[in-house]
């Protein structure tokens, strides 16, 4: 990304007027995974919870050149080694159109910065095994766990 492209980017959080760019981006996350009908069904109760200041769920947003370009969702939780909070991104997008300009590490980078500035201890998150494009990124600006997650659907 050259100075020009770098200065026409904002990330910031989310604010009530980002309702309909936020859902397009959404719908197409929703899409390229194949999410259930659920969870489209559930769009207006996620949008509720990211603009509700006291929701863990926090929910920031890309502009490039004032159009909107991707999005990431961010749940705070305690945990049981520390006091301060650990901070899982949930959900990182970057719309196909925005892709390999730089726009997902810029979006990394404002979390870490907000994390150091609100005491997160650390922010994790996973993707699947077949994204190679995301985990070369990941690896560069990451440390790899060494573990294994389970889990038991309820839903």
């Amino acid at each position: 990304m050259n100075r020009i492209e770098a200065a026409a980017v904002e990330i910031r959080r989310l604010e009530e007027n980002d309702r309909v760019a936020w859902e397009d981006l959404w719908q197409e996350n929703l899409d390229h995974y194949a999410a259930p009908d659920r969870a489209r069904a559930d769009i207006p109760v996620i949008w509720q919870r990211l603009m509700d200041q006291a929701a863990p769920l926090l929910g920031w947003l890309v502009l490039r050149q004032g159009r909107a370009a991707g999005l990431a969702h961010v749940v705070l939780r305690q945990h049981s080694f520390s006091t301060a909070q650990i901070a899982i991104l949930e959900d990182l997008w970057i719309a196909p159109f925005a892709r390999r300009r730089g726009l997902a590490e810029r979006l990394v980078e404002r979390l870490v910065r907000e994390g150091r500035a609100q005491g997160w201890r650390r922010i994790e998150w996973e993707t699947g095994v077949e994204n190679l494009v995301a985990q070369r990124l990941y690896d560069r600006i990451a440390t790899l766990d060494p573990v294994k997650r389970y889990r038991i659907d309820l839903a």
